[in-house]
């Protein structure tokens, strides 16, 4: 009987008559073995069966915490500890790390691995291959998503502490810069009219003891020229009310 294949991986069926069975399957499990859901970033015991405290992690990519593609080129031989449970994960810069436990911050989950004095006894996959889709989800992925709380964007360091550049509540329609604790957008002010006749500088003048119409007039222009600037900045960067 004709050797027949599977509909979405195309692996191989033989027949219930064929001979040499040994070949299909071979092939099967090469196959299997190359597809990304199953070889890559798998972890295994360095030898079968186990006889020392090492296993092996397979190379692969994966999709980092901002959106690009990291590779991790594998690890023939990562050490464990004797008689422990030990958990391996990718950091966020895809630097291969093990622990008591997964870590809270950003990583990419593989495998929790038991170990006897000598050998390794399990090795559990903790790799997760599928991700929720849709709104709802806990972090912002692409244009058009939205946060349904606070939002905080901080550098490492400013000014030798940990400042944040911006805060911004979405809910209550609030926003900080630098550190300023969130308010709401200053209510819009209307420009001011330059008094006639002044003509509007980078300066001020003097007034002096005598009365001088034409000094006060310009220096009323002046200062209305650059209040007016003003209230034209903050109402562009949306932080003055149109």
């Amino acid at each position: 009987m004709a050797t027949t294949y599977s509909a979405n991986a195309r692996l191989q069926k033989p027949g219930t008559s064929d001979r040499q069975w040994d070949v299909p399957i071979n092939a099967n499990t090469d196959a299997l073995d190359a597809m990304t859901a199953v070889g890559s970033l798998v972890v295994t015991t360095t030898e079968a069966p186990s006889a020392t405290l090492q296993v092996r992690v397979a190379p692969g990519t994966f999709v980092k915490a901002d959106g690009t593609v990291g590779t991790f080129v594998g690890n023939p031989a990562f050490a464990v500890p004797a008689a422990a449970t030990v958990y391996l994960w990718l950091d966020g810069s895809g630097s291969l790390t093990a622990g008591t436990t997964f870590p809270t911050s950003t990583h990419l989950r593989l495998a929790h691995v038991v170990s006897r004095t000598t050998s390794v006894s399990q090795v559990v996959d903790e790799r997760v291959q599928c991700a929720v889709a849709g709104l709802g989800l806990g972090f912002v992925s692409k244009a058009g998503d939205t946060i349904s709380g606070p939002l905080t964007i901080a550098a490492p360091t400013l000014g030798g502490s940990a400042t944040p550049l911006v805060v911004a509540d979405p809910v209550n329609r609030l926003i900080g810069f630098f550190g300023a604790t969130p308010s709401t957008q200053a209510p819009t002010l209307t420009p001011l009219t330059a008094s006639a006749g002044g003509t509007a500088s980078d300066s001020l003048t003097d007034v002096g003891t005598s009365f001088s119409q034409a000094t006060l007039n310009n220096n009323f222009a002046s200062l209305t020229a650059k209040v007016d600037a003003l209230i034209a900045a903050l109402k562009r960067h949306g932080l003055m009310a149109s």
